[in-house]
């Protein structure tokens, strides 16, 4: 098993980082990788961002939201995380999440943190949530990777992420919420050390590998053209018909890559056509429609709360 190292904590870039030494790098070598993000929202391939974030929360609070390759679910990272990355060969691993994760429970189990694997895809310690994983595959080859919440801003998870929303229709993958907990409650160690540990016990000496400048600037390359987009972060998003009331407002918002595509604005009894017609066309993000927090506040916090 090999690895690569990053001092890198930003996360537009790590996600490139990561996509591209999966898919360039040592094609024929087991990867492990450590790396953590500054706050940041990693939605799944498939979810829908409207349905599974406060919007408003994470623009307030200057928390990016980037999307990632795998499916699963949405994900809080801050440097109270830690993530871990598998690279391997796709044969008997694909949706093997017990076995994908188990160096990492073997590892944690010798320094007596009762971590264990339940459900599909998860880790937890005594009932509540540590890990979530997620996987996906290029050619002949399987990427899994995981958090490990080790002294995570609990209270940024859970303001950012949303409840189940029952009134936004779309086909977009739904996260299931659970209640979680961080490593630290569970051990002494500092999360350098943890993460020092891991390597030592997974990584066999004197493997790691070297990135090129030319490596570096390709990474960068993605990072720009994908990564820091609104057209794969939102616009990846499934079409979804967004129905709420609020105070005096009902709003009907059709929403095709992350776009308003029709938008249809009640207000007691008379149509709000001004409105209505002022937000089709634009995009579906806080600081594009913050007119709507003077002019219409709660049409603005049904769109983004």
């Amino acid at each position: 098993m090999k690895t690569l190292q990053t001092l890198s904590t930003d996360p537009y870039f790590n996600l490139a980082w990561e996509e591209y030494i999966f898919k360039h790098i040592h094609q024929d070598e087991d990867i492990f990788l450590l790396w953590q993000n500054t706050p940041s929202i990693i939605i799944g391939r498939n979810q829908n961002v409207f349905e599974e974030v406060n919007l408003d929360y994470i623009v307030s609070n200057h928390i990016p939201l980037i999307r990632r390759n795998s499916g699963g679910g949405t994900v809080y990272h801050d440097l109270g995380n830690l993530n871990f990355t598998f690279m391997t060969k796709s044969k008997g691993t694909i949706n093997n999440y017990k076995l994908m994760t188990e160096k990492i429970r073997t590892a944690l189990n010798k320094l007596n943190i009762p971590i264990e694997f339940k459900d599909k895809s998860d880790m937890i310690i005594h009932s509540y949530k540590i890990s979530g994983n997620a996987q996906y595959v290029f050619k002949d080859k399987l990427l899994h990777h995981g958090t490990l919440l080790f002294n995570a801003d609990l209270n940024h998870l859970n303001q950012a992420l949303k409840e189940k929303q029952h009134d936004i229709e779309s086909i977009g993958v739904k996260s299931n919420r659970s209640l979680v907990a961080n490593l630290s409650d569970y051990t002494n160690l500092s999360i350098d050390e943890i993460k020092q540990y891991l390597l030592d016990e997974i990584v066999e000496k004197d493997q790691v590998i070297e990135l090129s400048t030319k490596d570096i600037k390709k990474i960068e390359a993605l990072k720009n053209e994908r990564y820091l987009t609104y057209n794969w972060n939102y616009g990846q998003s499934p079409k979804s018909l967004i129905q709420k009331s609020l105070g005096d407002y009902q709003i009907k918002v059709s929403v095709r890559y992350g776009y308003i595509e029709e938008a249809l604005i009640v207000h007691q009894q008379s149509l709000a056509l001004n409105l209505s017609s002022s937000l089709v066309g634009e995009r579906l993000y806080p600081t594009d429609l913050s007119f709507l927090k003077k002019k219409a506040p709660e049409v603005y916090q049904m769109l983004f709360t």
